[in-house]
């Protein structure tokens, strides 16, 4: 599944790892399906989290909330702490580009990849977040036997200052520029970690 996550080119990447053993294949099982409904839950990430972190809701082209678990395609409007994106009504927005699952003999694993996109609720075309559109955010669950791995992937983290505005750009900028240092890695490392709590299950 690691061939799933988009390859580094250009710009930072960010990664974070959890691993979780169970004592028994049925453990493992029933717990990897319990990370995959937790996983697949957006609207309910930051309870995961258990800190001040981002919201993120699953919306559709209109900007109504959809209270149902991620699909393929769906957009999602991330409210990070903070300065918000003055274009889009303060909200980052990415786009669900992939969610693959695979099961076989050994064990199943599932992906989960966003990339920035516009705002889908208003005709401007700029990106709609503080990385260009290159970046992706990919969420990786495996289980193997009792062994149940999670993999954060950032990729391709290069801050955007292309937008026709300029308050957006600045906003980018330091937005961006705290991500790039290491201020979004507590908020994705907090998500793993609370995806793969044991105790939690």
């Amino acid at each position: 599944m690691e061939k799933n996550i988009p390859k580094q080119v250009e710009g930072k990447s960010l990664d974070c790892f959890k691993t979780v053993d169970l004592p028994s294949l049925e453990e493992a099982t029933t717990f990897f399906k319990h990370i995959k409904r937790k996983l697949i839950d957006v609207n309910h990430w930051n309870e995961i989290t258990k800190a001040p972190s981002a919201t993120f809701t699953i919306v559709d082209a209109s900007g109504h909330t959809i209270e149902r678990p991620v699909k393929k395609h769906d957009y999602i409007r991330i409210d990070i702490p903070g300065p918000g994106l003055p274009s889009a009504k303060g909200y980052d927005w990415v786009h669900v580009e992939d969610i693959t699952e695979t099961a076989n003999a050994e064990g199943a694993d599932i992906i989960l990849t966003l990339r920035p996109c516009a705002d889908p609720t208003q005709e401007d075309t700029d990106t709609a977040h503080f990385f260009k559109r290159l970046a992706t955010s990919s969420i990786l669950v495996e289980q193997k036997g009792r062994h149940i791995s999670l993999h954060y992937a950032g990729r391709n983290e290069i801050i955007n200052t292309d937008n026709a505005s300029m308050l957006d750009n600045l906003r980018n900028f330091m937005v961006g520029l705290g991500a790039k240092m290491g201020a979004s890695f507590p908020q994705w490392k907090a998500l793993i970690e609370g995806l793969g709590d044991a105790d939690n299950h």
